[in-house]
C-alpha cells in the first residue's frame, strides 16, 4: 500500500499566528509566488478505524500512514450540515506517506443530489467508500467510522517558475464531530493562526530549498484532522 508512484510531493507546513500574518504577506507579495485560482471552502469528513488507527499513526509519527476521506469545494462558508447536504460533487482520497513524501489516490468521484437527507447521506457515503476501499488488499479488512469533519477557507498560490511548486493559505478552520443522527455546531481550531503550505515535486526540492532561506517562519508538523481531533479528545495538537 506504501510504494509510492512517481507522481509524489514533498508538503512543507507553518504555523503562522495573528500577531505575526503581515510578516507573511509581506514576504509572499516580494516573492515569485502569484495568485492561480479562486478562493474557496475545502469541506472534509474523516474516516478511521474504531480504535483511530490512522490519528494514533500520525501522533506516534509513524513514517508510513494514510488518511481516508470525502471531499468537496464550496464557494461559501456554511454550517456543517447544509456544506454536507446540497448538490455536490464528492471525491474519495486515499493520501499515503511514506517519510516525507506523500500522495493522493482519488478512489471516486461522484454527485450526490440534494434530496438525501442528513442522514441517508452519511450512510450512502459511508457504504460506497467500503466498496471502494475493499478493492485495496491492504485496506479489505478495515472497520471504517468516519469520525470528523474539518472546513476551512483555501487561497491558492503558484510559483512563477513552474506549476509543480504551489503555496497555500488556509484559515478559519473549524471541525465538528460525528455522531449517529447528528454533528455538534461547528467549533473553530484557528482564531489565532493560519496553516501555509509549500507542495512541491521532488526534482523541485533545490528551487524551494533557495526559495525557504528568505522564509521567515520555521516548518512544523500540522495535520487538521489531529487539530479537530484534540478537540473532542483528551490529548494535546
Amino acid at each position: 500500500m506504501f510504494l509510492l508512484k512517481n507522481n509524489t510531493r514533498k508538503e512543507i507546513k507553518f504555523k503562522v499566528f495573528a500577531k505575526d500574518i503581515g510578516k507573511f504577506y509581506a514576504w509572499l507579495y516580494n516573492s515569485s509566488f502569484k495568485k492561480k485560482y479562486h478562493d474557496r471552502i475545502v469541506n472534509s469528513l474523516y474516516y478511521d478505524t474504531t480504535n483511530l488507527d490512522f490519528a494514533n499513526d500520525n501522533i506516534s509519527g509513524q513514517s508510513n500512514r494514510i488518511k481516508i476521506r470525502a471531499r468537496w469545494y464550496t464557494k461559501n462558508k456554511k454550517d456543517y450540515l447544509n456544506n454536507f447536504c446540497d448538490n455536490n460533487f464528492f471525491i474519495f482520497e486515499i493520501k499515503r506517506k511514506k517519510n516525507n513524501y506523500s500522495n493522493k489516490i482519488i478512489i471516486s468521484k461522484f454527485f450526490l443530489k440534494k434530496k438525501n437527507s442528513f442522514l441517508d447521506r452519511r450512510n450512502l457515503l459511508k457504504k460506497r467508500l467500503k466498496n471502494e476501499v475493499s478493492k485495496f488488499a491492504e485496506l479489505s479488512n478495515l472497520v471504517l467510522n468516519y469520525v470528523i469533519f474539518v472546513n476551512y477557507n483555501r487561497n491558492y498560490y503558484e510559483h512563477c517558475l513552474t506549476g509543480n511548486i504551489r503555496l497555500t493559505i488556509d484559515n478559519n478552520i473549524s471541525c465538528s464531530i460525528c455522531r449517529k443522527t447528528q454533528n455538534i455546531f461547528n467549533t473553530n481550531i484557528s482564531n489565532n493562526f493560519t496553516i501555509i503550505e509549500i507542495k512541491f515535486n521532488q526534482e523541485n526540492e533545490d528551487l524551494v530549498k533557495r526559495i525557504l532561506k528568505t522564509f521567515p517562519f520555521r516548518q512544523v508538523r500540522s495535520s487538521k484532522y489531529l487539530y479537530a481531533l484534540s478537540k473532542y479528545f483528551r490529548f494535546s495538537y
